[in-house]
């Protein structure tokens, strides 16, 4: 994973100051509303590269018979989602576990799996690899939503994207130091096929601002 993340001052700083936050409160809102739609029990929801868990806090507030797996590479996030999810106690479970040593068998059955802005650091094969871990963990019928940075097939609308979307997320007062990533971001079409080639259906993108998607797919039931 990105080294900068292993250090508790860049992670308290990106969490601090993140100007993304408001407006990722919508498709946390659209995933739990699907899963509701469904009529899925949820007894078991898994977050990947959870960070300081806003993401799984929103799934275990909306669903309060399930229990959480938090899972993320970084021991400095660890320490800031801690005393975040303290409120839902022993319903949580924290593993330190890189994305890219996923083993579905430590988190099945999940019935949902989400992830927010982690996955984007992969590389392809291991992207396509970690969909199938989450399809092998999860449960039949169950959800996945990876809200992710995605790429454009196009240079030409990925730098549009970049220079307009201050204006409607602000800027950060404090810049941090870029991160490392192993290429380019993904574009939404692969993560969609390498959720497809996992053996999951229904993948679509109910959700996306300029560089900034929800992708979901569902295991067969």
């Amino acid at each position: 994973m990105p080294e900068s993340w292993q250090s508790g001052d860049y992670a308290a700083a990106w969490a601090a100051e993140d100007v993304m936050a408001p407006l990722l409160v919508t498709p946390r809102q659209i995933s739990a509303a699907l899963v509701a739609d469904a009529g899925l029990e949820v007894g078991h929801v898994v977050d990947l590269g959870s960070g300081p868990g806003a993401y799984l806090g929103y799934m275990l507030e909306t669903f309060p018979e399930a229990r959480g797996t938090w899972v993320d590479g970084s021991s400095a996030m660890l320490e800031l989602a801690k005393p975040a999810l303290a409120p839902f106690g022993e319903r949580v479970t924290f593993v330190v576990d890189q994305l890219e040593e996923l083993d579905p068998q430590a988190f099945t059955p999940a019935d949902v799996v989400v992830s927010s802005r982690a996955l984007h650091h992969l590389s392809h094969a291991s992207l396509a690899e970690a969909y199938r871990a989450v399809a092998a963990a999860l449960a039949p019928g169950g959800f996945v939503f990876n809200l992710d940075h995605v790429g454009s097939p196009d240079d030409y609308w990925h730098g549009a994207y970049r220079r307009v979307r201050e204006q409607f997320i602000g800027r950060r007062r404090n810049r941090l130091q870029p991160h490392r990533q192993d290429g380019p971001l993904p574009p939404a079409a692969v993560h969609l096929e390498s959720m497809t080639a996992a053996g999951l259906v229904y993948a679509d993108v109910p959700w996306r601002f300029l560089m900034t998607a929800l992708l979901v797919a569902r295991k067969p039931g």
